[in-house]
């Protein structure tokens, strides 16, 4: 072994920032070594340990695990999402999986929804041996995977990959099926031993506003699932979109390739307010969507059929306590001419196959479930996902999913432990000697803006093999290196500086007082440091210091 290097033993790993933002807890510094070393199947083996839908999350998750990311302290984090993608595209066939099929346990469960959430809970329960029926409103599995997030974004066949995986473990799928009219709550009770309800955020949030109703007025996800389901929209001319979230974003891009020649989107919000993805909101721009910000709707013109609309101007989006509570200035308005108008402003669950079952607690449109259980108020039922978190993420969903496989597998007898071993276990990690090296980020390739109105083919290329190692080489391997902040209380006198220069929040001012009247900082999350030295340079009374910890 060189001299600059040192094998950091297994059982001193750590949970680094990033495994811990990560909702189902993937081991992301495990994965990204696998790609550095072109071990793209064990890559995928550790990402399927925890995410039964990797091509899904490689393509659309939001990436939360980049946010925390160590690497920020010097420039761009690491580009965990566009590793994730090479380690599902060269790690092979996904349903060349080494495992015994499970033991029946006899025990049958149903579940309502085929999205993320329910998807997730089939195949954990499958697992573990128990028969699992899923049923769906939809012709085919998936959910706002299939019909709510256009293809540009996940392709069809891709997630076709991941849901095929699943459905392989015996799981049966009924489509088309309306709860509460095809089969009732009651029957489901009945016949399975448990019940499982995903139904998702399945249906357009609607706002009062004068003229919703005439022709060319369309909500938001209706247009994304009809076009999903096949629906043949031909539009021209201008398309006014309202709403500055992820699905307005994506009906304008949607409207934009399906003909739609000048597409204007009108938020209430801010730039730096909008709840869109600030990446989505540069790609639409790139795109050729018009992004008009602090205006709301005020009424759709036109006699029988939208010819246009007219805007205010929105001056506070939240009130003091950071609540919705938009105010306008009246006296501010803008007449903008278009015959369709899609008002993308939200999701909401659609209850009403609980209507004719009073069973299960609801509180404004969403279910209520205990905490860490995901169980309603009747026994034998469990909910989760949008139906009961309200509009979230996809990788928000799949960690509901697998607590309530954890919680439905304990109610029917079961351990409860859905984790599984599919990767070898590491020996150790190999480090060289730590080196402040500032290395771009290599971005994900995207598909030419002149190709992409034409079609629905998808945005992102993904990053050639190449590029996907040297980007793994950023990686800091925070999870075997480790760095400890001294802060020396009695020289500091409080000036902060340190704390200016930390990109990763570090530091905070203690609640006491130090012998020279001072209220000294001191180093919170300390795991986060990568050891870069701007507090150590900046601090002008030598009250910090900064070393690797070295096993």
């Amino acid at each position: 072994m060189p001299m600059n290097e040192r094998i950091v033993p297994t059982e001193n790993l750590i949970v680094p920032p990033c495994t811990e933002a990560c909702p189902v807890g993937v081991d992301v510094p495990r994965y990204i070594r696998a790609v550095k070393q072109r071990k793209y199947a064990l890559a995928l083996a550790v990402l399927r340990e925890k995410l039964p839908l990797p091509v899904v999350c490689a393509d659309a998750c939001f990436a939360p695990c980049e946010d925390v990311c160590a690497y920020k302290q010097f420039g761009d984090p690491i580009a965990v999402r566009a590793l994730k993608r090479t380690a599902v595209d060269c790690g092979g066939e996904l349903g060349e999986r080494e495992k015994k099929r499970p033991t029946e346990t006899g025990e049958k469960v149903a579940i309502i929804g085929a999205g993320p959430a329910g998807l997730t809970t089939a195949y954990h329960l499958a697992t573990k041996g128990h028969a699992v029926t899923v049923y769906d409103l939809f012709p085919k599995p998936g959910g706002m995977l299939r019909y709510g997030i256009p293809k540009y974004r996940i392709p069809e066949e891709r997630l076709d990959r991941d849901i095929n995986t699943i459905l392989s473990l015996g799981i049966k799928f009924k489509g088309k099926t309306v709860i509460g009219k095809d089969i009732s709550m009651s029957q489901l009770k009945k016949n399975f031993n448990a019940v499982f309800v995903a139904s998702g955020a399945n249906a357009s949030a609607k706002i009062p506003l004068k003229g919703a109703g005439k022709k060319g007025v369309i909500w938001g996800w209706d247009f994304l699932r009809d076009v999903g389901l096949g629906k043949k929209y031909n539009l021209r001319g201008d398309v006014i979109v309202v709403g500055g979230g992820n699905v307005a974003i994506d009906a304008a891009l949607t409207a934009k390739r399906r003909g739609a020649e000048n597409i204007h989107l009108y938020c209430l919000e801010k730039r730096d307010e909008m709840p869109a993805h600030e990446w989505e909101i540069s790609r639409a721009e790139e795109e050729g969507i018009s992004i008009l910000n602090s205006w709301g709707p005020e009424r759709v013109l036109g006699d029988k059929a939208a010819t246009g609309l007219i805007l205010k101007r929105c001056t506070s989006v939240f009130d003091e306590i950071g609540d919705f509570s938009p105010t306008y200035d009246e006296e501010i308005t803008e007449k903008k001419e278009a015959n369709t108008i899609i008002l993308a402003v939200g999701q909401e669950s659609d209850l009403g196959f609980l209507k004719m079952y009073k069973n299960i607690n609801s509180e404004e449109g969403r279910i209520v479930v205990g905490e860490g259980t995901f169980a309603t108020d009747d026994k034998g039922v469990f909910a989760g996902g949008d139906v009961v978190n309200g509009p979230d993420s996809i990788i928000n969903a799949i960690a509901h999913g697998r607590i309530a496989a954890a919680s439905i597998d304990k109610y029917l007898g079961g351990d409860g432990n859905v984790d599984e071993v599919l990767a070898p276990q590491e020996e150790g990690v190999t480090l060289s000697d730590f080196k402040k090296e500032i290395k771009p980020r290599f971005q994900m390739p995207l598909l030419n803006i002149g190709e992409r109105a034409s079609s629905f083919e998808q945005v992102e290329r993904g990053l050639n093999e190449e590029h996907a190692v040297a980007e793994a080489k950023r990686c800091l391997e925070c999870d075997a290196r480790m760095f400890e902040v001294i802060v020396y209380a009695e020289n500091c006198k409080e000036c902060g500086y340190c704390n200016e220069v930390c990109a990763l929040d570090i530091f905070v001012p203690t609640e006491s007082f130090n012998d020279r009247g001072y209220r000294p900082y001191e180093a919170k999350n300390s795991k986060l440091c990568v050891g870069c030295l701007k507090c150590f340079y900046a601090c002008p009374d030598y009250a910090i210091d900064v070393r690797e910890i070295v096993a």
